[in-house]
């Protein structure tokens, strides 16, 4: 490709040193952070999405043009125009309501942040999907593109922040690109703050963050830097193990067994080794098995994989294994032949006692729709809100003054 277009925006150094910490706005506790995907409405509309366990809301996912970084997003009907009711809320916008109204949603969960004003939502940009689009990543007016689209969308949809979700970068080079991106980032969404007359820091910024050995050893010289510039950090600690792997293994796994085993405590060290400091590594848990067809057992060969959701878990002939040890834990058909790694409740416990244990960030879930519904006993987002001790208290912003939305340049101040 040649030299891509000029893009016009805010943006004011993505190259050179990187910028000193950005405060943060204080407000302790930790972070309760579920992904929500506009792929799964049908069954698991915004009305069931259990706003009073969350402090964060990850709206996954906006897709980026690869020839120009421009940031949109990628199923506009259901982001934005679907009616969808409002969870727990008798406020609706109306459809015959003058103006130009944002619904979807986005429009939903608008209308949800003002009857929670400590759930804040973020736009997740990328995904293994669009990640592709990120192989541009090195030109300068790619990163200018992204920013200002980014940053729009964030005044247009009522949005407390951006996640960027990059997988992967390929080299350091491109992770150096990818911490100039934060950087840029960070600045427009100060920027943002100054103009609308909201404090430093007001959105936020985080990445969804690898925990494979290789991925996070591409990156290690730049997390201090991409640091200085996130709110804080969602590790993607699952995936350990799946269709890949030679022999069945435990995909998320809280410890390992030898030093060359991924687990999530290896991915929390290198972090923390890497300068981040523990309040800012908020730990992910899944809530999907990864099975593992014509297997004799654990460790053992085995011949298809996939993905099934927690609620569907364990199947009924299965027996459960909690390994307590390893934080870990899966079920076993024998007669199917059929092992499936997935998270307990058990090891959901312990998770969070970890979590409790270190001072970390929180926890976050990938994603909300595998959850068993609120009131059954073993939901996991359920669980680890009664385990986790006090959540983070930190007000949303209503206020847009500048929406391209009628119904969100009117809300009520975030301050």
């Amino acid at each position: 490709m040649d030299q891509l277009p000029i893009v016009g925006g805010m943006l004011s150094s993505l190259s050179g040193t990187l910028s000193e910490n950005t405060p943060s706005i204080h407000a302790g506790g930790k972070r309760m952070i579920g992904y929500f995907t506009n792929w799964e409405t049908s069954h698991f509309p915004p009305s069931m999405i259990p706003v009073d366990e969350l402090t964060h809301l990850n709206y996954a996912f906006a897709k980026v043009n690869k020839e120009t970084g421009e940031v949109t997003l990628s199923d506009p009907h259901t982001d934005t125009e679907v009616h969808f009711k409002p969870h727990s809320s008798d406020e609706e916008v109306n459809p015959e309501q003058a103006g130009h109204n944002l619904f979807g949603c986005l429009g939903a969960l608008y209308l949800m942040k003002k009857h929670n004003r400590n759930l804040k939502v973020m736009l997740s940009i990328g995904g293994a999907t669009f990640s592709t689009a990120f192989e541009n990543i090195e030109f300068i007016h790619w990163r200018n593109s992204f920013v200002q689209t980014a940053v729009k969308l964030v005044e247009d949809l009522g949005l407390d922040g951006l996640d960027i979700d990059f997988e992967f970068p390929k080299n350091e080079q491109q992770a150096g690109y990818y911490a100039q991106l934060i950087h840029a980032l960070r600045l427009d969404l100060d920027e943002l703050a100054r103009r609308v007359h909201q404090p430093k820091g007001q959105y936020l910024l985080s990445i969804a963050a690898p925990c494979g050995e290789d991925k996070m050893k591409i990156m290690q010289n730049k997390i201090k830097d991409m640091d200085h510039n996130l709110d804080f950090w969602n590790l993607m600690a699952y995936d350990f193990a799946g269709s890949w792997s030679k022999v069945t293994d435990h995909q998320a796994n809280l410890f390992g067994t030898g030093s060359q085993d991924l687990s999530v405590d290896k991915a929390v060290k290198f972090y923390q080794n890497h300068g981040v400091n523990s309040s800012k590594l908020v730990i992910g848990m899944p809530l999907y098995g990864r099975t593992f067809e014509h297997t004799h057992g654990m460790g053992k060969p085995f011949n298809g994989s996939k993905t099934i959701p927690y609620m569907s878990l364990p199947p009924h002939d299965a027996k459960v294994h909690n390994d307590t040890h390893l934080g870990a834990s899966y079920c076993y058909d024998a007669q199917k032949k059929e092992l499936i790694s997935y998270d307990t409740p058990q090891i959901a416990k312990e998770k969070t006692e970890y979590i409790e244990k270190h001072n970390l960030g929180g926890a976050m879930f990938w994603e909300l729709a595998g959850d068993k519904a609120h009131n059954n006993a073993d939901s996991l987002v359920k669980i680890v809100k009664g385990k986790i001790g006090n959540l983070e208290k930190r007000q949303d912003e209503l206020k847009y003054p500048n929406s391209k939305y009628d119904n969100l340049k009117g809300g009520m101040s975030g301050q």
